[in-house]
């Protein structure tokens, strides 16, 4: 058979017709031949397919068969292994914090993991220190100052009397102290929505916002130190306020684009800038 007789063959026109058994007469007809009626059934199991993939794709339709991994069992799958590095995350810093409460115990001083490597070069340089570090040490051990950290009478003290600084928010110091750089304080990548405490009792100077450091909270403490919060999403003081050490003065940023929101935390002493890894553990 030749081409030319396949092709008429496929594209002969026939009669589907619909008549009334009674009367016998013609109701409804259409003329379709073998090739178009080949074209409707492949486009009819197009659009089947197509129809089917969209169902699994944006329903929970998975879900409704047994033993199949549904869009449910990934959520539930995903949240298990989040819960699971919290949790590993959480013991390892226990076990930091005991090793570290054994060190003191037996009267050596914890060096932090990040200082050694800075100290021995791997992430670069500590920054010089300022003259004003040690005046201010001076006067955090001198006889009769509210700053002493050595004190046999500390037990019967008020907190707010000690020169005990807080952290201000459980993180990772990403960047360190470095005024050659523009960085007059640490940069540290907490957790996300994370509520940002005052390191010492003292009073809101300053509660503001800028393009380049997003919303900035200043407090005045005693003895002439300033703490400075940069980068916070949320501000909860206003100025003015007094403020306990402890109490949360903002909140960090949420998880954006899995990127840790930063936050840059300052120390001024009679108006110059200190090292905070001098006088907080992070």
């Amino acid at each position: 058979m030749k081409l030319k007789e396949i092709v008429g063959y496929l594209r002969e026109r026939n009669k589907l017709s619909l008549r009334n058994v009674r009367t016998g007469q013609e109701i409804w007809h259409v003329f379709v031949s073998r090739i178009n009626m080949v074209l409707a059934a492949v486009a009819l199991l197009l659009i089947v397919f197509v129809a089917s993939l969209t169902t699994v794709a944006y329903t929970p339709v998975l879900d409704l068969i047994p033993g199949y991994p549904g869009s449910r069992s990934r959520e539930a799958l995903i949240a298990g292994i989040m819960k699971l590095d919290s949790l590993s995350a959480e013991v390892r810093r226990w076990e930091e914090y005991h090793a570290d409460f054994a060190k003191i115990l037996d009267g050596q001083v914890p060096v932090p993991e990040g200082d050694t490597l800075r100290r021995q070069g791997v992430k670069g340089g500590v920054a010089p220190r300022i003259g004003l570090d040690s005046v201010l040490r001076e006067q955090m051990t001198a006889e009769g100052s509210p700053y002493r950290l050595e004190d046999g009478n500390a037990g019967r003290l008020r907190s707010e009397s000690t020169f005990e600084m807080l952290p201000p928010v459980k993180g990772i110091v990403a960047r360190t102290f470095s005024p050659q750089n523009g960085l007059y304080g640490v940069e540290i990548a907490p957790a996300p929505n994370q509520g940002v405490l005052a390191v010492l009792d003292g009073t809101v100077i300053l509660n503001t916002w800028n393009p380049e450091t997003g919303n900035i909270v200043v407090i005045q403490h005693g003895g002439n130190m300033v703490s400075v919060y940069k980068q916070a999403a949320k501000v909860m003081k206003s100025t003015g306020e007094h403020i306990r050490a402890g109490e949360p003065v903002a909140v960090t940023g949420p998880l954006t684009d899995n990127k840790i929101p930063h936050l840059t935390f300052e120390l001024w002493y009679n108006g110059t800038a200190v090292d905070p890894e001098n006088y907080i553990v992070f």
